[in-house]
């Protein structure tokens, strides 16, 4: 097939022209040799691959808690939960809580940002889970 020959429909002149210069060299080549459909087909891949090679976006939750009467605002990204309250004791008996219930933690050296709006803040990386632990 030669270039007069080539046949480029709508649909995928609509991708063609979103294409930098040596994406559209190397479009017209596929197609040259493979056919339209096959080249777009090849591009789909290869746009495909480079998505998934980025790393994934962490989640992050943030809820609110009232103990004692004091607020407590737990924070959690993928491996990591950030304790924020105006009391410490509240934050001290929530970690016991989690270490009861069977999540293993480990303190990380983070400091409090403009985000932490209460007097405290705690930041654990989340080591592990286990069975809960009973006291009896």
């Amino acid at each position: 097939m030669t270039l007069d020959e080539l046949d480029i429909d709508e649909d995928a002149f609509d991708i063609f022209v979103t294409f930098n210069a040596s994406e559209k060299i190397e479009f017209l080549s596929d197609a040259l040799e493979f056919g339209t459909q096959a080249a777009i087909l090849k591009r789909m891949e290869t746009i495909t691959a480079e998505i998934t090679k980025h790393e994934p976006i962490s989640i992050v939750s943030s809820q609110d808690f009232i103990s004692d009467g004091y607020r407590l605002c737990v924070t959690t990204l993928d491996d990591e939960v950030q304790l924020n309250s105006e009391s410490l004791k509240t934050i001290k008996n929530f970690v016991t809580k989690l270490f009861y219930d069977g999540v293993v933690l480990t303190p990380l050296e983070k400091k409090k940002t403009e985000m932490d709006m209460y007097r405290f803040f705690r930041a654990y990386k989340v080591v592990g889970r286990c069975n809960p632990i009973s006291l009896s």
